[in-house]
């Protein structure tokens, strides 16, 4: 068996890196330190639900509800500040509450009362994801949040490292000096393997399930900060790249044109009466008179 899962795993490891050898070489920009952290950046909030479901997953259970404790955390956050007028730090701490209490509601059901987590989770996903659309009647969106809040999805360290990577790289750390090195670790393998003989052994196994629902919960909500973050207004059309995107607002600032041909068929980025004689504004009434388009 342990031949086996090293085969396969080798397999796996070997699929990997034939596939970063084939973006390496027809993406020019694929090998590099800035597009490593940028695919870690898109990946964090994953990251972030995938590291809380580890230790679950070790203990033999399942959490299903940990998107939509997510998606609840993200519109407590955005109802807080906006409608509720709380500062941002108040909206964040209700945010980590909120998700608290999903991840306590799940390890009450499933440890105290012994109901199959498939279906506390399954559940709860419909519960937590219900009272999010209710919140925001399926249509509502939030935005307005403090630059420096935004800074947290959106910014970089050193130009380089997005402020959103130190959060997952912490939260791995966390959770395999939790696995790997502590007491309650060894006791979710414990129970992982065999439920009944931990618990004859003297381990108490609905305390150590409940932690990791409720710790399940508590990631969830970091997660939806750092996606409310990542998401915040202020970067909505970052990296679009086309002038065609553009507000009417960021046209007045820097005025583009769809289209500028000269007559010397050559292509112009800017709207002028001696070098534009076909021109197309896409914000006509952003449009200065003496434009020539």
């Amino acid at each position: 068996m342990t031949i086996a899962r090293v085969r396969t795993e080798s397999i796996l490891l070997a699929l990997v890196v034939f596939e970063v050898a084939v973006f390496g070489v027809f993406a020019r920009n694929f090998l590099t330190v800035r597009n490593a952290f940028e695919v870690a950046r898109l990946g964090v909030e994953l990251g972030l639900l995938a590291v809380a479901m580890t230790p679950i997953v070790v203990t033999g259970g399942i959490d299903l509800s940990v998107g939509a404790v997510l998606g609840l955390s993200a519109v407590v956050l955005g109802a807080a500040f906006r409608d509720w007028h709380l500062p941002i730090a108040a909206a964040i701490a209700l945010a980590l509450c909120v998700g608290s209490a999903c991840g306590a509601l799940n390890a009450v059901l499933i440890a105290h009362w012994r109901i199959p987590p498939l279906i506390v989770t399954l559940g709860s996903l419909s519960l937590f994801r219900g009272i999010a659309e209710g919140m925001t009647h399926a249509a509502e969106n939030y935005s307005g949040f403090p630059a420096g809040f935004l800074a947290l999805g959106q910014g970089y360290a050193w130009g380089v490292v997005p402020w959103q990577v130190p959060i997952l790289v912490a939260a791995c750390a966390a959770y395999i000096v939790l696995l790997h090195r502590s007491i309650v670790g060894r006791a979710l393998y414990a129970i992982g393997f065999v439920g009944a003989g931990a618990r004859y052994a003297g381990i108490r196994v609905e305390r150590r399930i409940g932690l990791v629902y409720f710790l399940s919960g508590v990631m969830a909500s970091v997660a939806a900060i750092v996606y409310v973050a990542h998401l915040g207004r202020r970067g909505r059309m970052r990296g679009a790249g086309t002038s065609s995107m553009r507000s009417p607002q960021s046209c007045s600032a820097a005025p583009r044109c769809s289209v500028d041909v000269g007559r010397s068929g050559a292509r112009s980025s800017a709207c002028s009466r001696s070098r534009c004689s076909r021109t197309a504004c896409i914000w006509p009434r952003c449009r200065p008179s003496s434009w020539a388009c």
